[in-house]
């Protein structure tokens, strides 16, 4: 009869140990998915600055329009990740006028 109630006591350990990593794991997602929430809202922001900056229509107005097109692909990138956040994000690639971009 100990035998029994020692089997239980594993079984329903184990499950535990489940039920806990399922939550932890629940919780890192959650956090992971708020951060890209927010990267994907500061980008956005950066986007609208920069194609209020390019509507000026002055001889920058081509830069203001990629650096605008940068952040749109970033805010499109973190908005994607924000919905799968157990997915790996590729780095950011390096901003117009970065030497090394080109």
């Amino acid at each position: 009869m100990s035998m029994h109630m020692l089997r239980f006591r594993i079984r329903t350990l184990m499950m535990a140990v489940g039920v806990v990593a399922a939550l932890i794991w629940g919780a890192m997602m959650g956090i992971r998915s708020y951060d890209y929430f927010k990267q994907a809202r500061f980008y956005a922001s950066q986007e609208r600055g920069w194609r209020i900056m390019a509507a000026r229509g002055d001889e920058k107005e081509a830069f203001r329009r990629e650096c605008a097109a940068y952040f749109r692909d970033l805010t499109r990138k973190y908005r994607r990740a924000m919905w799968h956040p157990w997915l790996p994000v590729a780095p950011d690639p390096y901003a117009p006028g970065h030497p090394e971009r080109h």
